[in-house]
């Protein structure tokens, strides 16, 4: 079927009340994301690129975020069924590259964590970088 290669975006606003949650992981902050699941945005892009890159649409339209089944989900059990859609369709995802731009909190304690709950949802290998 050919290399194909996705791009995803996703946006949330911070606010109190609710759990900081990038990349699977929950991370110690006064604020958090707020949305419909748990607003993880790093997973969400991710969503989107391997949607899109399978043309299978985007996040909203598999998992609507007026659908009570999806509030507060926690989204490495979104990118578990994207998984499972690419893999019916005949895909096989063999690389994920990320940015997340934030100032604040420092994430980088956080990212090995991260990439090992990406890797093991997606059925790739223990990622060998820290």
């Amino acid at each position: 079927m050919g290399v194909r290669v996705g791009l995803g975006i996703d946006f949330h606003r911070l606010g109190p009340g609710r759990r900081l949650v990038l990349g699977g992981v929950e991370i110690p902050f006064e604020l958090g994301l707020l949305g419909h699941s748990d607003a993880d945005v790093l997973l969400h892009a991710i969503c989107d690129a391997l949607l899109g890159a399978a043309g299978l649409g985007d996040i909203g339209q598999h998992f609507p975020p007026g659908d009570p089944q999806y509030r507060d989900i926690s989204s490495l059990l979104l990118l578990g069924r994207v998984q499972e859609l690419l893999t019916e369709a005949g895909w096989l995802p063999l690389q994920v590259d990320a940015v997340v731009v934030a100032e604040r909190p420092k994430l980088a304690p956080y990212i090995p964590e991260m990439r090992a709950r990406i890797a093991e949802t997606l059925g790739f290998p223990r990622p060998r970088f820290p």
